[in-house]
Parts: structure tokens; sequence; C-alpha cells
């Protein structure tokens, strides 16, 4: 079997590395402003983490763009958050931990997004918004004392985004291959 050096991105897996670095400094801007608008928040923090997902998916299939746009398309196997989370998890891409915090804040996304009086200070999200335990149990960083239910969820996302744009580079030194030959499936 050939071997390649598997230390540098390239192709289509760089274009998308190059594309989640410059949404990630729009996100940064739009996510961490001072006046807070709870449902941006929410919904903006949920949507950028499926879209890490995504890009980590895609770092780890296989270069075959037909074929795997097909799984991100409405209809696709992958097309939603949940099932983004769970094939990353079920592929070794992601661990418990972060499985939990995506669920938790697709949970929180989702509930901003179909209902029109969500708010943190609900019981339900903030106990969703409590239990993000990333940020605590990897010693990156710790919720400071007297923060809102708000600012929680904002560490939370703040801390599984920088996680996961590691994820990316990860992913893709794991990229799968396309067998070309009945041979190579020993």
């Amino acid at each position: 079997m050939e071997t390649e050096d598997d230390s540098s991105l390239s192709g289509f897996t760089l274009v998308r590395y190059f594309d989640f670095n410059a949404a990630l400094i729009e996100f940064h801007n739009l996510f961490n402003k001072e006046i807070v608008d709870e449902r941006a928040v929410a919904i903006l923090g949920g949507t950028f983490l499926e879209m890490a997902l995504e890009h980590i998916l895609r770092a780890y299939l296989p270069e075959d763009e037909k074929e795997v746009n097909g799984l991100f398309e409405p209809t696709g196997p992958i097309a939603t958050f949940s099932n983004k989370i769970s094939l990353s998890f079920c592929l070794g891409l992601i661990d418990n931990v972060i499985k939990d915090d995506l669920t938790f804040v697709r949970k929180i996304r989702n509930r901003f997004a179909h209902d029109l009086y969500a708010t943190f200070t609900n019981e339900q999200i903030k106990s969703w918004s409590a239990a993000l335990s990333f940020h605590t149990i990897s010693m990156m960083m710790k919720t400071p004392k007297g923060a809102t239910e708000v600012q929680i969820f904002q560490v939370g996302v703040n801390q599984l985004i920088s996680h996961l744009h590691g994820c990316i580079g990860m992913s893709s030194k794991e990229k799968r291959k396309i067998k070309r030959e009945l041979g190579q499936f020993k």
C-alpha cells in the first residue's frame, strides 16, 4: 500500500479548512458581542457547531464530491445536526463528552428556533446550558462566578468550537481513501 504525507491538507480539504477559518472569524464577531441577543446566540452557536461537525466529517470522508455532498443534502442520511453528532461519535471523531455537549447545544438551538418565548432563564434550557461540561473537564476555562446562563452557554460553545477546530485537522489525517481495485478490500 502506498503511503502519503498525511501532515498537510490538500484538495477540497484545504479549501474547506480555509473556508472554515474565515467563517470562524465571522462567527466570533457575531457570537461574542457585548449586547447579547439570546436567540441569536443560541441559534448561531448551534449552527456553527453543526457546521464544524460537517467540516470534520468532510475532512474524514473520501474525496468524492458527488457522493459526499449527497450525504449532506436535505434528504441525505447526515443532513441533521443530530445525525452529524451520532456519525462523528460512531466514527470515533469525537468522544462521549463532546457528543453529550453537542446534544445539549442542539436541544437549546432547536428550542430557540421553534419557541418564540424561549429564554436562557427557562428551567429546561438553563439545565441544558448548565450540563455543558467539556469546558470544565478540559480545564481550558472555568465559567466565571456570577455568569449568566447565556454566558455559560457562550463559554461552552466557544470551547467546543476550539476543540472541533482541532478535530478537522485530525480527521483529515485519517481521511478515507476510495478503493479502486477489488484486491484493496483485504
